[in-house]
């Protein structure tokens, strides 16, 4: 099968072994990116989340708590280290997890405590939560850090003053969903004010000073909105700055695997960007960093 150099992900490969709102296992998310003609395929749980305080509903319900989230991660990780060891030749696989900003106080001394101890291929660094509400789940988590951070507004531009602090602190290789902000957000008004473009602006400057990878996240399309993440303005705003951008497919399961990726791809040329920045193996098995041309052979 030929698998042209663009098609790579970076953010996704969850699974319902380790994930409670993700379906399939593991190795059946793998076997799906090895079907969709991925040259390389970023696995990227996300990581336990330190407190009972946050932990989401549905976790509740099964009766997890944050030992046995803890408990999943090892044996992620232990799995990904034996699917990442069976490849087969022409097709990479990157183990790496998802960050979070939570708790406010110590989030960062635990997210290096974890890749000082995991020692991933890649990280992906995502803002879920802002005061410690969770800002992609619930209505009324979503209202009440509406409410704590002054109004809709407020609440935008503390998502990107926090994404920019995690760019800056935590130097992930790549950065997630960088509008996520928009999913619950377009709901109750006006997501891109001047305000926010400013605060987004700064996010794109740390990218760029950090040499991070911004996450071109095709799941947007499937929660419903009429683009992927992030909005064309960003697109555009983080191209001219220099940044890079790489495909998310942010699969929660075989089903999302490969999900909008072509949709992605004529979404970043029709804004002007003809290449991407993707991370792969050598023939050493190094993670090295490599631009790949959005272009297929003999596509003007």
């Amino acid at each position: 099968m030929h698998r042209s150099p663009w098609r790579v992900s970076l953010h996704g490969g969850h699974s319902g072994a380790y994930c409670d709102h993700a379906t399939g296992t593991l190795a059946e998310v793998v076997q799906a990116a090895q079907e969709a003609g991925y040259h390389t395929f970023g696995l990227s749980e996300h990581v336990p989340r330190a407190e009972a305080r946050f932990l989401y509903a549905k976790e509740r319900e099964l009766g997890w708590g944050v030992d046995h989230l803890h408990a999943l991660f090892e044996a992620y990780d232990a799995e990904a280290r034996r699917l990442v060891a069976a490849c087969p030749a022409g097709f990479h696989l990157l183990r790496g997890f998802e960050a979070e900003v939570v708790p406010d106080d110590r989030w960062l001394e635990l997210m290096q405590g974890l890749r000082a101890r995991f020692q991933p291929d890649f990280v992906v660094g995502s803002v879920h939560h802002v005061a410690e509400h969770i800002i992609d789940g619930p209505a009324e988590d979503f209202e009440a850090a509406l409410q704590a951070c002054g109004g809709l507004e407020g609440l935008v531009v503390a998502y990107y003053t926090r994404l920019a602090e995690m760019i800056e602190a935590f130097r992930p290789e790549v950065v997630g969903h960088l509008d996520l902000i928009r999913k619950n957000g377009h709901r109750y008004g006006d997501v891109d004010t001047p305000a926010a473009r400013e605060a987004a602006g700064a996010a794109i400057e740390a990218a760029a000073r950090t040499g991070a990878i911004l996450d071109l996240n095709v799941a947007g399309l499937r929660k419903g909105l009429p683009h992927p993440y992030p909005a064309p303005w960003l697109v555009q705003a983080a191209h001219a700055a220099g940044v890079g951008f790489c495909f998310g497919d942010d699969s929660h399961g075989p089903q999302d695997v490969g999900a909008g990726i072509d949709a992605g791809r004529r979404y970043l040329l029709g804004l002007g960007v003809e290449a991407v920045s993707v991370l792969t193996r050598d023939p050493a098995g190094a993670v090295v960093r490599r631009v790949a041309s959005l272009r297929e052979e003999g596509e003007a």
